[in-house]
């Protein structure tokens, strides 16, 4: 047996890297596993550095958004355990309840989420990071036209306009 001395840093690294080629290759839930464990230990080693971690950022920005609508203060926790729960649910036991989740919209969301963290870290082009890109602006393609579809009234968009003359 082989034994090997990583730093968080490489781990997260070949997790995340792993979990791009899954998600390349259609292959969402292992890919939230990976991009979450990842997510994780990057977004640590960034505020470790003294930074914001994307998680933080989009939190942030969610209980910013959250005051302007409502006029108080967001509960930062709350965000994070919605932002968190899909990749929590499918790696833990939670509820124990089935779980009901996009596979594509969550890698995506903790995916990139981990690159934004490994960018702080190690910025620079990523041959890698432009595959993932590639493939979640297609997934992004198609997802939209899916719920243009689902808008679109079954007759078609001239059946919504027929009381116009």
């Amino acid at each position: 047996m082989t034994t090997v001395q990583l730093t968080k840093f490489q781990i997260a690294e070949r997790q995340l890297a792993v979990a791009i080629e899954l998600f390349c290759a259609h292959d969402p839930l292992p890919a939230i596993t990976l991009a979450g464990a990842a997510e994780e230990i990057l977004g640590k080693l960034v505020s470790d550095g003294g930074r914001p971690s994307a998680l933080y950022e989009e939190v942030k920005d969610r209980c910013d958004l959250y005051q302007t609508v409502f006029g108080h203060a967001g509960d930062p926790k709350v965000f994070v355990d919605l932002m968190n729960n899909p990749r929590n649910e499918l790696k833990h036991r939670m509820s124990g309840a089935p779980v009901e989740v996009n596979l594509d919209e969550e890698a995506v969301n903790l995916i990139q989420r981990a690159i934004d963290n490994f960018q702080k870290l190690q910025p620079g082009p990523n041959p890698l990071f432009r595959q993932f890109e590639a493939a979640a602006a297609a997934w992004y393609r198609k997802f939209s036209e899916q719920v243009a579809q689902q808008l679109t009234p079954a007759d078609g968009p001239r059946a919504a306009r027929s009381d116009r003359v």
